[in-house]
């Protein structure tokens, strides 16, 4: 019996709600999604230092937690020439890449990290569920 692919979705948090449509998706063909942070309330526009230490500690295990019960990491990367605040994914990026996890990149390659080896790039999450669904 084949088992059930989980993944880790990593994207700038102010894109949350759009990340939870695409763990919908996913999951129309039976992909699990390990990546609690987009069951998170916090306000898309949040800020770092409006939380207690003990929310971004609980925070930051829960993430890796998760990372590690996914078989891969697709990350969504955004324009390299335009900055990002907060960047929990790129750690997240740097954690399944240290860890031998396949990664997905869906968009630009950011960083020189994106042309590692196991680093795999797509223009859109349909073109990745189109490529590998057969692996699902």
């Amino acid at each position: 019996m084949k088992s059930r692919l989980r993944v880790y979705l990593a994207a700038q948090y102010a894109r949350r709600d759009e990340l939870r449509g695409y763990a919908k998706l996913l999951e129309q063909f039976d992909v699990e999604v390990t990546s609690r942070w987009l069951d998170e309330t916090e306000p898309l526009n949040s800020k770092m230092g409006q939380h207690s230490k003990e929310f971004y500690v609980t925070t930051a295990a829960i993430d890796l937690e998760d990372v590690d019960e996914a078989d891969v990491l697709i990350f969504f990367s955004e324009n390299p020439l335009i900055g990002v605040p907060r960047a929990g994914r790129y750690v997240e990026f740097g954690y399944a890449l240290a860890k031998r996890k396949p990664i997905y990149v869906i968009g630009p390659k950011e960083n020189v990290f994106h042309y590692s080896p196991g680093v795999h790039h797509y223009g859109s999450l349909d073109e990745f569920i189109t490529l590998h669904q057969h692996k699902f």
